[in-house]
């Protein structure tokens, strides 16, 4: 799964210019995350009319069975890929409703082993079994998570929801979580964007696991585990 990210550059234009994109009208502000979490509104690209926009999301995929008549709904940070493959809904919106999460680092927990056990030379607090993991590029540059969106009214007003996709996990990953999310690379993220392309089994082929040997993860502060806390301090190694 994933549950936290990052997107830090205190430039908005550095966004802009990695994916080619515009603020959307109306486009509410950037500032840069260091702890974004569910429920959150995050920076998300889309595409339309042939241009790309920033814009931001509510991150949490809400399905038409997430509406509930009380007015509550039920989301979902994560779409599985193979939850797309079987399911005619997230079909049609793998067709239709595309976007890319921007971030620079996503995080993951993983159960301690060895000299894990240690943070700052202490042991973990009590009650506390994981370890959280930041995983970013060799290069730290930008990167896309694969997503899809949906909007839905609440109390007369228009919300847009979206969710990351998660597939199986590279080497890397494997000895921190079962799952991790779609990571595009230049080539995929032109065809995602592209509204004209509407291939399921095309679409579908760029739901894999990135190449590792591009990748790194280091242990980071027990500080994420609380998304209140969306400070610098989250992102800082600890071992």
């Amino acid at each position: 799964m994933c549950g936290r990210f990052t997107i830090t550059t205190d430039k908005v234009e550095i966004i802009l210019d990695k994916f080619k994109a515009e603020l959307a009208p109306g486009f509410d502000g950037y500032k840069p995350r260091y702890n974004a979490a569910p429920g959150q509104s995050v920076p998300v690209i889309v595409s339309k009319d042939g241009r790309r926009y920033l814009t931001n999301m509510f991150w949490g995929f809400v399905a038409p069975w997430g509406e509930k008549n009380d007015g509550s709904t039920i989301s979902q940070a994560n779409i599985r890929d193979d939850t797309i493959e079987r399911n005619k809904f997230f079909k049609e919106r793998l067709l239709t409703n595309r976007c890319v999460f921007v971030a620079d680092g996503f995080y993951e927990w993983k159960k301690p082993g060895g000299y894990e056990h240690l943070v700052r030379g202490e042991k973990l607090p009590k009650g506390v079994k994981k370890i959280p993991y930041r995983i970013i590029m060799k290069n730290k540059e930008l990167f896309a998570l694969a997503g899809l969106w949906r909007s839905i009214d609440i109390d007369e007003k228009k919300i847009v929801t979206a969710g990351i996709i998660t597939t199986n996990p590279n080497e890397l990953m494997k000895p921190i979580h079962d799952r991790m999310p779609v990571i595009l690379n230049d080539d995929d993220l032109q065809a995602w964007l592209n509204p004209e392309i509407r291939s399921f089994n095309g679409l579908s082929d760029q739901l894999r696991p990135y190449p590792d040997e591009e990748m790194e993860a280091y242990a980071v502060s027990l500080a994420v585990n609380n998304s209140r806390d969306d400070t610098q301090a989250c992102i800082e190694p600890v071992i």
